[in-house]
């Protein structure tokens, strides 16, 4: 097992001077001390694909660069991988977790096929890597392997088994807030006693958690895995069936990482869909490293994407005033709480209900419900 602070030094020694990436747990300490300001610089990117593109760049600009990013988003680098690292020969280097190997925990199915097949679809692209493990060969070794693949033009990858990289950094202290801002329990809180009989989604991560441990229901869908894709997956059902009203929970990093959603979304303009987004600036579920967000603002952008209305609130009673006028509006509206990051996950849905019954019982409470009047009324 490696520090967290001897992989930033060993990535300095071998010359690395960017790190972009996409979090997870088992890189939660060096990426702690890479937000605290250690070098090399890092990049939080929107996804895994801009992280390959963005290290892509930094090498043409002179820079040895590192991706750092979950295998359960492997898949979104597989562009730019396939279409500009290798035709164009850019060398770079990225670290993958291996979620879900050798074998994927009983409550996280979503992680069984990425933590099966990255190795053979980097074997079938003939991308040359290497494991890093607690009891394997260092870091050091690996990068000093991988240095001759990107002598070559080549990339390289290091795939990072459970507890080869100590979480050892020293935690953040949060800055204190003028106000207290909501947490993900008191938004859904809200979202629970103002959506009726509406029918919700919820991004993968601590949100999908707090909505089934606070009204679990077969109205509702969780999220796991598949980040960025609650709002794509809303705009899917609202469309099919438009005589029902849908509340999709999301939150600011996924919204980043598939943004173009926004513009669909506005596009297709779905009088039934409202698009509720926690932004606490952290992924929570990683080890609350920041998403990279600071000049973004979310509700303008859904306006400019063409969503009928958009708000920030910045409290509970607020989000209830705001959701109330959204439920009795035409959509699509999106609705922007700045929240606050931290407080208890509490435990997975698909602990209690497995993932397919998750979406079998979805499923059948949107066939069972009685046809409504041709058109869409606002509740």
């Amino acid at each position: 097992m490696i520090t967290s602070q001897g992989m930033l030094d060993t990535l300095t020694a071998r010359g690395y001077g960017l790190v972009t990436g996409v979090p997870c747990s088992y890189f939660k300490g060096p990426l702690r001390l890479l937000a605290q300001g250690a070098a090399p610089r890092y990049i939080a990117a929107a996804n895994e694909g801009s992280a390959i593109a963005i290290a892509a760049g930094a090498e043409l600009g002179g820079q040895l660069p590192l991706v750092m990013a979950q295998n359960s988003g492997f898949g979104n680098m597989i562009n730019p991988l396939t279409s500009l690292v290798l035709p164009y020969r850019i060398p770079l280097t990225v670290m993958v977790s291996m979620r879900g190997w050798p074998t994927a925990d009983a409550g996280e199915p979503q992680h069984y096929w990425m933590g099966r097949v990255v190795p053979s679809w980097l074997d079938s692209l003939g991308i040359a890597y290497w494991m890093l493990t607690s009891d394997g060969p260092s870091l050091d070794e690996l990068l000093r392997n991988a240095r001759h693949v990107l002598d070559e033009g080549r990339p390289a990858f290091i795939l990072v088994g459970k507890g080869a990289i100590a979480n050892d950094a020293p935690p953040d202290r949060p800055a204190a807030s003028p106000v207290r801002r909501p947490t993900r329990d008191d938004v859904v809180a809200a979202v629970l006693a103002e959506a009726g009989n509406a029918h919700l989604l919820s991004t993968t991560g601590y949100l999908s958690r707090s909505l089934f441990q606070q009204g679990d229901s077969d109205r509702n869908f969780y999220m796991q895995g598949s980040m960025g894709h609650a709002a794509g997956m809303a705009l899917g059902a609202a469309l099919a069936s438009p005589q029902t009203r849908f509340v999709v929970l999301d939150g600011d990093g996924a919204v980043l990482m598939h943004m173009g959603s926004l513009a669909t979304i506005g596009d297709l303009a779905p009088a039934n869909l409202t698009h509720v987004v926690f932004d606490n600036g952290v992924y929570d579920s990683t080890g609350g490293q920041p998403t990279g967000r600071r000049q973004t603002d979310f509700a303008s952008a859904a306006l400019a994407c063409g969503y009928r209305d958009a708000q920030r609130v910045e409290t509970a009673d607020a989000l209830r005033d705001a959701l109330r006028a959204a439920l009795g509006s035409v959509g699509p509206s999106a609705i922007v709480v700045r929240g606050a990051p931290g407080g208890s996950a509490g435990e997975r849905a698909s602990s209690n209900v497995g993932v397919a019954e998750i979406g079998d019982r979805f499923r059948k409470s949107l066939t069972a419900r009685a046809p409504l009047a041709e058109g869409w009324t606002p509740a």
